[in-house]
Formats: structure tokens, sequence, C-alpha cells
């Protein structure tokens, strides 16, 4: 996540990974190359307003910047389409910062489509 921009200790990532972990609704998988976390993704799925079939997110996606440019990014989103598939999704999203454009032209590699815009607004 720090690699990302969000800073977070390991104790930090080990008790969110612990919380997701303990649900049905999302999941995570992690590239381990050698012992060292190469890089993870995270997807969830839930009900859908706009539809009957569920709705499918990747909610994150990180290559350590030690191992990018060899195809990790690309296996774990097709992993974590896979596992949506086999929770009922048929549709999937995903929500890059609009100056990560890096991300954008990887997803649209991958046959993802700009399909909208997002806001965002702090509660705190």
């Amino acid at each position: 996540m720090t690699e990302l921009g969000y800073p977070t200790s390991t104790e930090e990532m080990m008790s969110r990974v612990a919380l997701i972990g303990s649900r049905t609704d999302h999941a995570i998988f992690v590239v381990d190359e050698k012992g060292v976390v190469a890089g993870m993704i995270g997807v969830s799925i839930s009900p859908s307003l706009y539809q009957s079939d569920p709705q499918g997110a990747i909610v994150a996606l990180v290559v350590s910047s030690d191992f990018r440019g060899q195809g990790i990014g690309a296996f774990l989103v097709e992993r974590g389409e896979h596992w949506l598939r086999e929770s009922g999704a048929k549709y999937v999203t995903v929500k890059p910062s609009i100056h990560r454009e890096d991300a954008h032209r990887f997803y649209a590699r991958l046959g993802y489509e700009h399909s909208g815009l997002r806001f965002s607004k702090s509660l705190i």
C-alpha cells in the first residue's frame, strides 16, 4: 500500500488482511517471489442496484517496483477475475486514481474500458 501512496505499517496491513480474510465477499491474492511479496490484488463482490447479478470490483492492485514489467499485475488481475466469476459476478469495475495514467494504460491493455468518473469526499 505504501507503494500506492498510502503509508501503512506491517501491523496495520496484517490487521486489515485478517479482517478482510474473515469475509466471504472479499478475497486477497498475493504473489510471493522467494519469500518477498511481489504483488497483491484485493477483490470484492456485492449485490447491485443496477443489475440482478452481483457486482465485482478490484479494490486494490499493487506490484512492487522491484517486480514490475514481469506480468505479475496481469496474472493477479486474471486470478481476481477468476474468483469473481466463480463467485457469480459477470462484470467487474476498477477505479484507479485520475493521476495513475500508467494504471489506466495497464487496464486498457487488459480489456477494461474507461466508463466513468469518480468523485471522492472525506467524511472526517
